[in-house]
């Protein structure tokens, strides 16, 4: 009979928690990403879907604003280099977020391995561990 191990809910939740924060940053990066790509090609700001871009992304811009100008690359396009910065820094961010993630595992798979170990010392009780000894010495 295999007994179910209940993992503490204050592990499943930060382990949620980060799940979360990690789609966050990583949806971020994209967003910055396809920013770039706009902006550099000169996108028409009209469409629907490039305007969703920008408005997107300047939330996640907004604390890197000003740190660099943009650089003019043709005609009507330019460099935000603000938002290349921005997704160097949300990168090593997502790192912290898969390392903490990684980190809680650990501690449920310690969890689960301490729980397994006691209860299968518990089920082992000592009648049925001289009856194996005794089996073994026979």
């Amino acid at each position: 009979m295999q007994q179910e191990i209940k993992v503490p809910g204050y592990l499943k939740l930060s382990k949620i928690l980060g799940y979360i924060m990690y789609a966050w940053v990583f949806f971020g990066i994209v967003v910055l990403g396809l920013r770039v790509f706009l902006l550099a090609f000169s996108a028409n700001t009209t469409t629907p879907f490039v305007e969703f871009i920008y408005r997107t992304s300047a939330d996640y811009l907004e604390p890197f604003r000003g740190i660099f100008p943009s650089k003019p690359i043709s005609e009507t396009g330019y460099l935000d280099v603000a938002a290349i910065f921005a997704m160097i820094i949300y990168l090593l961010i997502g790192w912290g977020f898969s390392a903490f993630i990684n980190y809680i595992q650990s501690k449920i798979d310690q969890f689960q391995a301490t729980e397994t170990a006691r209860v299968t010392a518990a089920t082992d009780s000592p009648t049925t561990t001289r009856k194996n000894s005794k089996k073994a010495a026979a």
